[in-house]
């Protein structure tokens, strides 16, 4: 019995690990365009994954502030979206400028659509980061979708 407990501890830490470890990091445009183990290298296997279609294979990652999907093919992953939760502004805010910095040491161009909303794209890769108040729950989300493009 105690081996059970010992082994089912053992298994949810090596699982949960890896996302918690990177739970800041939300920089899921960064993954366009690689192959999808370079995507579970980096935040372990997924809570689901869908592979039903080669075209269209779907990996999913939850956590209770965190939600991660990534969309890849043969080829490699060609859209990806996160969305993160956090308590106040000024941590998302953190997150936020962090992603926009570090986007423009990856070579991406940095447009602003507002305050809250930019723009990122490079040569085959567009991306859309915003942070937004959930009125109802008082919390902060960053958020960002990214999109493989011909560009």
């Amino acid at each position: 019995m105690k081996t059970r407990k010992v082994f089912f501890v053992s298994f949810i830490l090596i699982c949960l690990i890896p996302i918690l470890l990177v739970a800041q990091d939300i920089s899921v445009h960064e993954f366009i365009g690689k192959p999808k183990s370079d995507v579970i290298k980096q935040y372990g296997n997924p809570a689901h994954q869908d592979n039903s279609n080669p075209e269209m294979m779907c990996m999913f990652y939850q956590t209770k502030t965190l939600r991660m999907i990534f969309v890849s093919n043969k080829e490699g992953v060609y859209q990806s979206e996160a969305t993160a939760n956090y308590d106040t502004e000024a941590k998302a805010r953190s997150v936020f400028e962090n992603i926009l910095k570090n986007s423009r040491a990856e070579g991406f161009a940095v447009d602003s659509i507002s305050v809250n909303d930019f723009q990122l794209h490079k040569i085959g890769v567009k991306a859309d980061l915003q942070l937004t108040e959930n009125k109802i729950s008082k919390n902060f989300d960053v958020s960002i979708k990214a999109h493989k493009s011909e560009e």
